[in-house]
């Protein structure tokens, strides 16, 4: 999957597919991303390229989120698929993960969390000022009272700063 191919308006459930191998596919999934995670979990010190199982991670994620998006599972599958493909250095479907999670659960606490991080991505992966700023500024004016908005205040501020910029900055705020 090149992208997150996440599709609000998909079915949960085919017709042809009776409850019971609905709930063993959930359980599928939830089993295949929970050793996914435990082998990263297990891997986090080695010095081994994990891209691979971060985009199969990511990969199942979605594919759960897709499948299941009527369940309190399905938010944080994309979120867990946002991170995955970022650490992967799949900006671009991360990007898009966090973008279906905000416009398909705008209430769910991980929506400001999806905004804050994609203004990361463009930031620091993308050096994307603009768009970093735009999902900043998203952030903000949708969820002014989020406990991340102190922190998009002051990262709007710092946006497009050199590492001396930034340490000059720094120096001045104390």
């Amino acid at each position: 999957m090149n992208s997150c191919e996440y599709n609000r308006n998909s079915k949960s459930d085919d017709r042809n597919t009776n409850q019971k191998d609905s709930i063993l596919g959930f359980e599928r999934l939830k089993l295949r991303i929970d050793s996914l995670e435990r082998r990263l979990a297990l891997d986090s010190l080695s010095q081994e390229n994990n891209a691979s199982l971060l985009d199969t991670l990511g990969t199942v994620c979605v594919e759960l989120a897709n499948c299941y998006q009527n369940t309190p599972d399905a938010p944080l599958a994309l979120w867990k698929a946002t991170r995955a493909f970022r650490a992967a250095g799949s900006f671009s479907q991360a990007i898009e993960c966090a973008k279906a999670l905000t416009d398909a659960y705008p209430q769910h606490d991980l929506a400001p969390s999806a905004l804050f991080y994609n203004a990361l991505i463009f930031n620091e992966d993308l050096e994307n000022i603009a768009s970093a700023e735009f999902y900043l500024d998203r952030l903000l004016d949708e969820y002014p009272s989020d406990s991340l908005a102190p922190q998009a205040k002051a990262m709007k501020g710092l946006l497009g700063l050199n590492d001396q910029e930034l340490l000059r900055k720094i120096g001045k705020g104390k």
